[in-house]
């Protein structure tokens, strides 16, 4: 017999195969795990909210549910009866879950506070660690996070921790090429300097906002698109709301063809899609290449400023977002 899967709102669903998809949850999460809490939460009639399932005949045999929060979506109680185990049905439930969320909302984050075993089992559907580990009923779990966007020829999506994505990310920034524009210019020499630096982006990841990496359609990789808040220099800000930076660091490999400015237009129109209107650009003021990268995605120059990170910078600002801060002795 074929195994069909379906989405819908509790309210769509039929009593008796909304009974089934409950009772098959607390037989996992309740009985199975030993874990006594509210199971039936309130949360699968909250607006937006939908469950998916699999069946064979009039047995369900795996689920999940969506959520539909304001600066994300998410993906919890995936669940497999036990006699259906081992035939992949989460894991086609799964599939057709980001692949609803990625057309309904790209680019925007699906959170999954994953059990901490089954971590690895989720990063094969694109969910990376995205925080420190929990205990949740006695459940040790670590929250998750999955973006994904796409344009004519990138994919835009999380930075993992395996091995080919470290190895680009040392590669990228040990060349005096990349780091001559960035910071102090210091090059990366060692690659355990790279998981300090993908804990960092890590912690910068609110939203919308955080560090993609940019690959091609079929996967290879080409650099980074940062959309994140930007630090003040000391003589500035005077207690004003961090401004948002958009910012790009690309391999030399793939300099030259536009890669540039295809991901830092996609994640512009991302943030002003969600409404954030003044987003800015800074640059080494020797960088004309990138600056000229900030005026093609319609970013504007309004001179050099000391107002961020505490040196001289070009820069460029949306076009609805003001001047060059003040800053204040």
């Amino acid at each position: 017999m074929a195994v069909t899967l379906h989405r819908a709102p509790v309210a769509e669903i039929d009593p008796r195969t909304l009974y089934r998809i409950l009772w098959l949850r607390v037989t996992v999460f309740v009985v199975e795990q030993q874990a006594a809490y509210p199971e039936i939460d309130g949360r699968d009639i909250e607006p937006g909210a939908e469950l998916m399932w699999a069946t064979e005949g009039d047995d369900v045999l795996a689920t999940l549910r969506i959520l539909r929060e304001p600066d994300n979506t998410r993906i919890g109680r995936v669940a497999t009866a036990p006699a259906a185990r081992g035939r992949g049905l989460a894991a086609d439930l799964m599939r057709a879950a980001v692949d609803v969320l990625d057309a309904e909302a790209p680019g925007i984050p699906i959170l999954l506070d994953a059990q901490a075993h089954l971590a690895s089992w989720y990063a094969r559907f694109g969910f990376v660690v995205s925080g420190a580990p929990f205990a949740e009923d006695g459940i040790p779990h670590v929250p998750t996070r999955r973006t994904r966007l796409s344009t004519e020829r990138l994919v835009l999506r999380e930075w993992t921790r395996d091995d080919r994505d470290r190895a680009f990310l040392f590669d990228m920034y040990r060349r005096p090429e990349v780091r001559r524009w960035l910071g102090d210019g210091r090059v990366m020499t060692d690659e355990a300097e790279v998981d300090a630096l993908l804990d960092r982006w890590t912690g910068l990841a609110d939203g919308i906002l955080g560090v993609r990496a940019v690959e091609t359609a079929d996967g290879a990789p080409l650099g980074s698109v940062l959309l994140k808040r930007i630090p003040w220099s000391a003589s500035a800000g005077d207690g004003h709301p961090d401004d948002v930076e958009i910012g790009w660091h690309f391999h030399p490999d793939a300099w030259g063809s536009g890669y540039a400015t295809e991901a830092a237009a996609a994640v512009l129109a991302l943030a002003r899609k969600h409404g954030i209107h003044r987003i800015v650009a800074v640059t080494n003021p020797a960088n004309a290449v990138s600056g000229a990268v900030a005026e093609r995605i319609g970013l504007r120059p309004v001179g050099e400023t000391g107002a961020y990170y505490d040196t001289t910078c070009a820069l460029y600002v949306s076009a609805d977002g003001g001047g060059v801060p003040a800053l204040h002795g």
